[in-house]
């Protein structure tokens, strides 16, 4: 299951870049539409994101390449679960 937490932070790093669900999109659809990967690959990564993952680790185990397309979302992401995670453990 995949943790609030990082349901929030990606939706967050989602907005910031003008990246919204269409209507009956579920978040990780709405993640493979941002990333440029498949469904599967986004609910990889956003389980691995929950279990504590780091971004980078995370994109290794749903197999995305970090490339220029994906670069800023990505960076957007991994600091607003940075954020987050801080939050809870501070």
């Amino acid at each position: 299951m995949i943790n609030s937490n990082v349901v929030r932070a990606v939706d967050e790093a989602l907005k910031s870049h003008n990246v919204k669900p269409r209507t009956g999109e579920r978040l990780g659809d709405t993640v493979a539409r941002a990333l440029h990967i498949s469904g599967s690959e986004a609910e990889r990564w956003l389980e691995a994101l929950s279990e504590g993952c780091t971004v980078e680790e995370a994109n290794n185990r749903a197999g995305i390449i970090n490339d220029v397309e994906n670069q800023s979302i990505l960076t957007a992401v991994a600091r607003a679960i940075g954020a987050i995670m801080g939050k809870m453990s501070g």
